[in-house]
């Protein structure tokens, strides 16, 4: 008789991949990391995985390292330098002073979810109302 193991719940592999993007990819502390996982879910719920990805194809084709041909906005939801220390300062510090287009996906992501918390589609005038309802 052979046993079986279930397959891991689908929250916990999310988990682990945002901890070996933010430890890999942004070598964050674990403060930082801890502080991430407490203030991620509080606006994760604000826009679909679905709606971001409508906003994220038409602000940069779903670009995590652009820059607009200006140079002035940055990363895969275009955030000018000042809006992403801005949002940072209120909810993740650590992200003040990088350049959006080098934060990992997950913190644009989250970055992003937060300012739409906080200013709906506003921040994206065009894009912003192309992310359809939930």
């Amino acid at each position: 008789m052979t046993t079986s193991i279930a397959a891991p719940h689908r929250p916990w592999r999310a988990l682990l991949l945002l901890v070996a993007l933010c430890l890999g990819l942004s070598a964050c502390t674990s403060a930082q990391l801890a502080a991430f996982l407490a203030e991620e879910p509080l606006h994760h719920d604000v826009l679909t995985e679905p709606q971001l990805l409508r906003l994220r194809q038409c602000e940069s084709s779903d670009n995590y390292a652009a820059k607009s041909a200006n140079r002035r906005y940055f990363g895969a939801y275009q955030f000018s330098r000042a809006t992403w220390d801005d949002v940072a300062g209120r909810y993740y510090p650590w992200l003040e002073g990088v350049g959006p287009h080098k934060a990992s996906p997950a913190e644009q992501d989250a970055m992003a979810r937060a300012l739409w918390d906080e200013r709906g589609a506003a921040p994206w005038p065009v894009c912003g109302q192309r992310v359809g309802p939930r």
